[in-house]
Protein backbone atom coordinates (compact mmCIF):
# COMPACT_ATOMS: atom_id res chain seq x y z
CA UNK A 1 0.00 0.00 0.00
CA UNK A 2 1.36 3.45 -0.95
CA UNK A 3 1.62 6.34 1.51
CA UNK A 4 -1.39 8.01 -0.16
CA UNK A 5 -4.61 6.12 0.49
CA UNK A 6 -6.86 5.62 -2.52
CA UNK A 7 -10.30 6.15 -1.03
CA UNK A 8 -13.94 5.65 -1.97
CA UNK A 9 -17.03 7.22 -0.35
CA UNK A 10 -20.48 5.62 -0.35
CA UNK A 11 -23.10 7.85 1.30
CA UNK A 12 -26.71 6.96 2.15
CA UNK A 13 -28.05 10.52 1.88
CA UNK A 14 -31.50 9.82 3.35
CA UNK A 15 -30.09 7.97 6.36
CA UNK A 16 -27.45 10.57 7.22
CA UNK A 17 -29.48 13.74 6.58
CA UNK A 18 -32.49 12.43 8.50
CA UNK A 19 -30.17 11.44 11.35
CA UNK A 20 -28.59 14.92 11.33
CA UNK A 21 -32.04 16.52 11.50
CA UNK A 22 -32.98 14.38 14.51
CA UNK A 23 -29.71 15.00 16.36
CA UNK A 24 -28.66 18.51 15.38
CA UNK A 25 -31.81 20.07 13.98
CA UNK A 26 -33.00 20.73 10.43
CA UNK A 27 -30.87 23.84 9.95
CA UNK A 28 -27.61 21.93 10.42
CA UNK A 29 -28.91 18.98 8.39
CA UNK A 30 -29.71 21.34 5.54
CA UNK A 31 -26.23 22.87 5.80
CA UNK A 32 -24.76 19.35 5.56
CA UNK A 33 -26.77 18.76 2.38
CA UNK A 34 -26.19 22.17 0.81
CA UNK A 35 -22.41 22.38 1.35
CA UNK A 36 -20.77 18.93 1.35
CA UNK A 37 -17.31 20.46 0.97
CA UNK A 38 -17.62 21.90 4.51
CA UNK A 39 -17.54 18.44 6.11
CA UNK A 40 -15.56 16.66 3.38
CA UNK A 41 -12.48 18.76 4.15
CA UNK A 42 -12.03 17.59 7.77
CA UNK A 43 -13.29 14.07 7.04
CA UNK A 44 -10.94 13.38 4.15
CA UNK A 45 -7.97 15.32 5.51
CA UNK A 46 -4.64 13.54 5.38
CA UNK A 47 -2.65 11.59 2.80
CA UNK A 48 -5.59 10.25 0.79
CA UNK A 49 -6.94 10.67 -2.71
CA UNK A 50 -10.68 10.15 -3.12
CA UNK A 51 -11.10 8.29 -6.40
CA UNK A 52 -14.80 7.52 -6.05
CA UNK A 53 -17.61 9.53 -4.46
CA UNK A 54 -21.11 8.11 -4.65
CA UNK A 55 -24.29 9.47 -3.04
CA UNK A 56 -27.50 7.39 -2.85
CA UNK A 57 -30.60 9.59 -2.71
CA UNK A 58 -34.38 9.40 -2.79
CA UNK A 59 -35.07 12.78 -4.40
CA UNK A 60 -38.68 12.88 -3.22
CA UNK A 61 -37.87 12.42 0.48
CA UNK A 62 -37.54 15.49 2.69
CA UNK A 63 -36.93 16.90 6.15
CA UNK A 64 -39.10 19.55 7.79
CA UNK A 65 -37.58 22.92 8.61
CA UNK A 66 -38.34 24.85 11.81
CA UNK A 67 -41.19 26.65 10.01
CA UNK A 68 -42.58 23.24 8.91
CA UNK A 69 -41.75 23.84 5.22
CA UNK A 70 -40.11 20.94 3.41
CA UNK A 71 -36.51 20.66 2.24
CA UNK A 72 -36.68 18.05 -0.52
CA UNK A 73 -33.56 15.94 -0.96
CA UNK A 74 -33.61 16.35 -4.73
CA UNK A 75 -32.89 20.06 -4.26
CA UNK A 76 -29.39 19.14 -3.02
CA UNK A 77 -28.43 16.99 -6.01
CA UNK A 78 -26.42 19.75 -7.68
CA UNK A 79 -24.48 20.55 -4.48
CA UNK A 80 -23.23 16.97 -4.31
CA UNK A 81 -22.49 16.80 -8.01
CA UNK A 82 -20.50 20.04 -7.65
CA UNK A 83 -18.52 18.33 -4.86
CA UNK A 84 -17.55 15.48 -7.18
CA UNK A 85 -20.22 12.94 -6.22
CA UNK A 86 -22.10 10.68 -8.57
CA UNK A 87 -25.71 10.83 -7.38
CA UNK A 88 -27.54 7.52 -7.64
CA UNK A 89 -31.34 7.69 -7.63
CA UNK A 90 -32.87 5.37 -5.04
CA UNK A 91 -36.67 5.66 -5.23
CA UNK A 92 -38.60 3.91 -2.43
CA UNK A 93 -38.99 0.14 -2.80
CA UNK A 94 -41.51 0.08 0.06
CA UNK A 95 -43.02 2.73 2.29
CA UNK A 96 -40.01 2.61 4.64
CA UNK A 97 -37.07 1.47 2.49
CA UNK A 98 -35.43 3.14 -0.51
CA UNK A 99 -33.00 0.33 -1.36
CA UNK A 100 -29.89 2.46 -0.85
CA UNK A 101 -28.25 -0.12 1.45
CA UNK A 102 -28.53 -2.84 -1.20
CA UNK A 103 -27.21 -0.56 -3.95
CA UNK A 104 -24.33 0.52 -1.73
CA UNK A 105 -23.39 -3.07 -0.89
CA UNK A 106 -23.39 -4.12 -4.55
CA UNK A 107 -21.31 -1.09 -5.55
CA UNK A 108 -18.82 -1.63 -2.71
CA UNK A 109 -18.31 -5.23 -3.79
CA UNK A 110 -17.84 -4.08 -7.40
CA UNK A 111 -15.22 -1.58 -6.21
CA UNK A 112 -13.49 -4.28 -4.19
CA UNK A 113 -13.22 -6.42 -7.32
CA UNK A 114 -12.13 -3.49 -9.51
CA UNK A 115 -8.76 -3.43 -11.22
CA UNK A 116 -8.21 -0.16 -9.34
CA UNK A 117 -7.25 -0.95 -5.79
CA UNK A 118 -9.19 1.08 -3.24
CA UNK A 119 -7.26 1.14 0.04
CA UNK A 120 -10.01 2.77 2.09
CA UNK A 121 -13.80 2.48 2.02
CA UNK A 122 -15.85 5.24 3.69
CA UNK A 123 -19.44 4.16 4.42
CA UNK A 124 -21.83 6.88 5.56
CA UNK A 125 -24.82 5.15 7.14
CA UNK A 126 -26.09 4.03 10.54
CA UNK A 127 -27.43 0.76 9.15
CA UNK A 128 -26.16 -2.19 11.17
CA UNK A 129 -26.76 -4.43 8.13
CA UNK A 130 -23.35 -3.29 6.88
CA UNK A 131 -21.47 -5.32 9.48
CA UNK A 132 -20.90 -8.33 7.15
CA UNK A 133 -19.70 -5.96 4.45
CA UNK A 134 -17.27 -4.24 6.83
CA UNK A 135 -15.87 -7.59 7.92
CA UNK A 136 -15.52 -8.68 4.29
CA UNK A 137 -13.53 -5.51 3.52
CA UNK A 138 -11.29 -6.05 6.53
CA UNK A 139 -10.61 -9.63 5.41
CA UNK A 140 -9.57 -8.22 2.04
CA UNK A 141 -7.01 -5.98 3.80
CA UNK A 142 -8.94 -2.76 3.17
CA UNK A 143 -9.31 0.08 5.66
CA UNK A 144 -12.87 1.05 6.61
CA UNK A 145 -14.36 4.21 8.09
CA UNK A 146 -17.95 4.87 9.13
CA UNK A 147 -19.93 8.08 9.53
CA UNK A 148 -22.92 7.13 11.64
CA UNK A 149 -25.31 7.93 14.47
CA UNK A 150 -23.50 8.38 17.83
CA UNK A 151 -25.53 5.52 19.29
CA UNK A 152 -24.35 3.05 16.68
CA UNK A 153 -23.87 -0.36 18.26
CA UNK A 154 -20.64 -1.81 19.59
CA UNK A 155 -20.70 -4.56 16.96
CA UNK A 156 -20.69 -2.02 14.12
CA UNK A 157 -17.92 -0.02 15.79
CA UNK A 158 -15.82 -3.15 16.18
CA UNK A 159 -16.28 -4.05 12.52
CA UNK A 160 -14.95 -0.69 11.30
CA UNK A 161 -11.41 0.63 11.63
CA UNK A 162 -12.62 4.17 12.38
CA UNK A 163 -15.98 5.71 13.25
CA UNK A 164 -16.96 9.35 13.03
CA UNK A 165 -20.34 10.20 14.52
CA UNK A 166 -22.92 12.73 13.39
CA UNK A 167 -21.86 14.73 16.44
CA UNK A 168 -18.40 15.04 14.84
CA UNK A 169 -19.97 16.17 11.57
CA UNK A 170 -22.06 18.76 13.45
CA UNK A 171 -18.89 20.13 15.08
CA UNK A 172 -17.18 20.43 11.68
CA UNK A 173 -20.14 22.31 10.25
CA UNK A 174 -20.42 24.62 13.24
CA UNK A 175 -16.68 25.31 13.15
CA UNK A 176 -17.10 26.73 9.64
CA UNK A 177 -18.83 29.75 11.13
CA UNK A 178 -16.66 30.15 14.23
CA UNK A 179 -13.50 32.24 14.47
CA UNK A 180 -10.35 30.18 15.13
CA UNK A 181 -9.74 29.84 18.84
CA UNK A 182 -13.11 31.29 19.77
CA UNK A 183 -14.44 29.68 22.94
CA UNK A 184 -17.89 29.65 24.50
CA UNK A 185 -18.00 29.57 28.30
CA UNK A 186 -20.28 27.29 30.29
CA UNK A 187 -22.07 30.36 31.69
CA UNK A 188 -22.82 31.65 28.20
CA UNK A 189 -24.36 28.28 27.35
CA UNK A 190 -26.50 28.40 30.51
CA UNK A 191 -27.56 31.98 29.84
CA UNK A 192 -28.48 31.12 26.24
CA UNK A 193 -30.56 28.12 27.29
CA UNK A 194 -32.33 30.36 29.79
CA UNK A 195 -33.00 32.99 27.12
CA UNK A 196 -34.38 30.39 24.71
CA UNK A 197 -36.78 29.10 27.33
CA UNK A 198 -37.80 32.64 28.36
CA UNK A 199 -38.79 33.31 24.74
CA UNK A 200 -40.59 29.97 24.36
CA UNK A 201 -44.38 30.12 24.16
CA UNK A 202 -44.76 26.62 25.51
CA UNK A 203 -42.88 23.37 26.11
CA UNK A 204 -40.34 22.63 23.40
CA UNK A 205 -38.64 19.39 22.50
CA UNK A 206 -35.17 18.81 23.88
CA UNK A 207 -34.06 18.43 20.27
CA UNK A 208 -35.43 21.86 19.34
CA UNK A 209 -33.66 23.41 22.33
CA UNK A 210 -30.41 21.92 21.06
CA UNK A 211 -31.06 23.18 17.53
CA UNK A 212 -31.71 26.73 18.74
CA UNK A 213 -28.59 26.65 20.94
CA UNK A 214 -26.47 25.58 17.97
CA UNK A 215 -28.00 28.31 15.82
CA UNK A 216 -27.20 31.02 18.39
CA UNK A 217 -23.77 29.87 19.61
CA UNK A 218 -22.44 27.56 16.90
CA UNK A 219 -22.13 24.93 19.62
CA UNK A 220 -24.09 21.77 20.30
CA UNK A 221 -25.16 20.75 23.80
CA UNK A 222 -22.93 17.68 23.58
CA UNK A 223 -20.06 19.84 22.34
CA UNK A 224 -20.38 21.97 25.50
CA UNK A 225 -20.73 18.83 27.67
CA UNK A 226 -24.09 20.27 28.64
CA UNK A 227 -22.57 23.54 29.84
CA UNK A 228 -19.91 21.55 31.70
CA UNK A 229 -22.52 19.74 33.79
CA UNK A 230 -22.28 16.36 32.06
CA UNK A 231 -26.01 15.75 31.50
CA UNK A 232 -29.15 17.45 30.26
CA UNK A 233 -30.89 17.37 33.64
CA UNK A 234 -27.86 18.83 35.43
CA UNK A 235 -27.69 21.62 32.86
CA UNK A 236 -31.39 22.45 33.29
CA UNK A 237 -30.94 22.46 37.09
CA UNK A 238 -28.04 24.91 36.71
CA UNK A 239 -30.14 27.25 34.59
CA UNK A 240 -32.88 27.13 37.22
CA UNK A 241 -36.64 27.08 36.88
CA UNK A 242 -36.63 24.46 34.13
CA UNK A 243 -37.75 20.85 34.03
CA UNK A 244 -37.71 17.98 31.57
CA UNK A 245 -40.76 15.89 30.81
CA UNK A 246 -40.41 12.45 29.28
CA UNK A 247 -41.39 12.05 25.65
CA UNK A 248 -40.09 11.16 22.18
CA UNK A 249 -36.61 12.30 21.16
CA UNK A 250 -35.43 13.00 24.71
CA UNK A 251 -38.64 14.60 25.92
CA UNK A 252 -39.80 18.18 26.38
CA UNK A 253 -38.32 21.12 28.29
CA UNK A 254 -40.70 23.26 30.36
CA UNK A 255 -40.53 26.31 32.57
CA UNK A 256 -41.39 25.56 36.17
CA UNK A 257 -44.58 27.62 36.21
CA UNK A 258 -46.02 25.51 33.40
CA UNK A 259 -45.90 22.48 35.64
CA UNK A 260 -47.96 24.31 38.23
CA UNK A 261 -50.35 25.85 35.69
CA UNK A 262 -50.39 23.63 32.61
CA UNK A 263 -53.31 25.55 31.14
CA UNK A 264 -51.02 28.55 30.68
CA UNK A 265 -48.69 26.65 28.33
CA UNK A 266 -49.06 25.27 24.87
CA UNK A 267 -48.31 21.58 25.17
CA UNK A 268 -48.59 20.77 21.47
CA UNK A 269 -45.24 19.06 20.67
CA UNK A 270 -45.67 19.93 17.00
CA UNK A 271 -44.87 23.51 18.04
CA UNK A 272 -41.22 22.39 18.11
CA UNK A 273 -41.08 19.16 16.13
CA UNK A 274 -37.57 19.56 14.81
CA UNK A 275 -34.49 18.05 16.42
CA UNK A 276 -31.13 19.04 17.85
CA UNK A 277 -28.39 18.12 20.26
Amino acid sequence: MSDTLRAAIFLDFDNIVSGMAMLAGPELAERFAADPRAWLRPLMDGPRRTLLRRCYMNANAYIKREDQSRAYFGDFRFAFQAAGFEVVDCPPLTQLKNGADIRMTVDVMDALASTTRFDEFNLHSSDSDFVPLLLRLRAADRRTRMVAHPRIGAIVRAAADEVHTLDDVAKWLLAEGRHPGEAVSDQVVLDTVGAIMTDARGPITLASLGSQLASRLGLTMRDSNYAGRGSVDAMLDAVGGLARQEGPGGGFVLRGEWLASPSDASTDPTDSASSGI
